[in-house]
């Protein structure tokens, strides 16, 4: 690739796959598709190109299954949403166990020079990595605010019957 920043070329599969071994990072492609994988931080992250962007995205699989009817990972999407991580949080329940989405995209339009390219992957990279930490945080925060409910309810409860 060219080192001129006025150097705009279409951002490829192939190209992504060259900036991310650049930072130390091997993914492996999938062939006919301009898709491609790595995992990072016990994470599954996916680098596709659709048109005229380019989606990294993290998919984490918990162990909750929709049948527990457990709210949690979705009230903790919301409320990351809710601040700026720099990527979209959602919970997929499509399969056996839910799973935790984080995505960001990356115009493409227009084509990047190298070092466009390779910021936007390290902030897109790093976006959709924290997403998943402030996820993890949240659900734990509302599991403890959950816990110390119910064990006031229990409290009031034991305390009615004593009545």
């Amino acid at each position: 690739m060219s080192n001129n920043p006025a150097d705009l070329s279409p951002v490829t599969i192939a190209r992504i796959v060259e900036t991310m071994s650049g930072f130390g990072v091997d993914l492996d492609t999938h062939e006919d598709n301009e898709v491609a994988t790595a995992n990072l931080n016990g994470v599954l992250v996916t680098f596709a190109v659709l048109g005229s962007v380019a989606i990294v995205r993290a998919d984490a699989v918990t162990e909750q299954t929709l049948g527990d009817a457990d709210p949690t990972f979705y009230l903790a999407a919301n409320q990351v949403n809710c601040v700026s991580f720099g990527a979209r949080a959602t919970v997929v329940d499509r399969a056996e166990n839910l799973i935790i989405r984080t995505e960001r995209d990356l115009p493409i339009a227009a084509g990047l020079n190298d070092a466009q390219l390779g910021g936007g992957l390290r902030a897109a990279v790093d976006a959709v990595l924290a997403t998943q930490d402030g996820i993890k945080a949240a659900a734990e925060e509302l599991d403890g605010v959950r816990a110390s409910v119910e064990a006031e309810l229990a409290e009031q409860e034991a305390a009615g019957q004593a009545d």
